[in-house]
């Protein structure tokens, strides 16, 4: 899904994305009815028969001797008339396509909760899977001036809805070219049909980095963004986000990037004092790390 801080983006499925509070240890690095007439039916619809009539005509020859004789023809003309309605005059029939946006008046501020763009005053409602839809000031980096089009967030209280950003680090973004000078659109959560997140960040790999550089994600988890950014081998301390898919223990000064699971859905990398039971002394199992509904990301430590 290619969307700014898109939320993919066809409230997280479970209890932490319908609205948990979350909280991450570190935050990211961010600067910044009708009548009846003719006998027709009461309700508009039905027939109606009209002029039906009879004509009678009789003749009286007479035979050749003078002597009458009568005889009689009849003739029978009936006429029959048939009106059908099959609408009342005085109601309109509306069809409505079931696939077609509802326009509920278009006066729904930014931030309120909506289904369809026409539901907007700002003519957007940004849609995040089952986190649902917010009004906001933009979809994509194109309904904006400059910049691109950051994200709601659902989870704050109240929800935010999208905003228009300058390219900021930080920003939302579905490229480099709605990020300002020297900054690049990184991918920070990415999770299929439900939700992705890219800002405007230092990096995107190691090779975007300085020599004796990382490039490591900051996750803010409440926020539902964050950033990348470029960090000295070792530096990060135990319950920083770390990239699991990449050098994440080589920028952890423990040495261990570790998997914190959130319901199973989204993984992230935490350092922490341990991976499993094996960099813990004998009898000493490694606890695992966790995201906290309360206190945000949890590093794994030597029990």
């Amino acid at each position: 899904m290619a969307m700014a801080y898109a939320m993919t983006t066809k409230r997280m499925a479970t209890t932490w994305l319908a609205g948990a509070a979350l909280t991450v240890g570190c935050g990211p690095v961010v600067d910044g009815g009708g009548g009846s007439d003719d006998g027709a039916s009461s309700d508009g619809s039905g027939s109606a028969t009209t002029g039906v009539s009879t004509l009678s005509t009789s003749a009286s020859p007479s035979t050749t001797d003078g002597s009458p004789t009568t005889a009689s023809v009849t003739t029978d003309v009936t006429v029959t008339a048939t009106a059908t309605v099959t609408t009342d005059p005085t109601t309109a029939t509306v069809t409505t396509d079931p696939t077609t946006a509802t326009d509920t008046g278009g006066g729904l501020p930014n931030d309120a909760m909506c289904e369809f763009d026409s539901e907007c005053a700002s003519g957007h409602c940004y849609v995040a899977g089952p986190l649902g839809g917010l009004c906001g000031e933009c979809n994509t980096d194109a309904d904006c001036d400059v910049g691109g089009c950051t994200a709601p967030n659902p989870l704050a209280m109240p929800p935010q809805g999208s905003r228009c950003n300058v390219g900021e680090y930080g920003g939302g973004c579905m490229s480099d070219d709605a990020c300002g000078d020297a900054l690049v659109c990184a991918s920070i959560i990415d999770v299929p049909g439900i939700i992705e997140v890219a800002t405007c960040s230092e990096c995107v790999a190691d090779a975007d980095c300085d020599a004796g550089q990382l490039c490591a994600p900051d996750i803010a988890v409440v926020q539902v963004t964050g950033v990348k950014r470029c960090v000295a081998e070792g530096s990060l301390a135990n319950g920083q986000s770390c990239d699991l898919q990449g050098s994440g223990d080589s920028s952890c000064a423990s040495g261990h990037c570790a998997l914190a699971s959130v319901m199973g859905i989204l993984d992230l990398g935490v350092c922490s004092q341990c991976e499993n039971d094996v960099d813990c002394g004998a009898g000493h199992p490694c606890q695992d790390a966790s995201v906290d509904l309360m206190t945000g990301l949890q590093p794994a430590i030597c029990l």
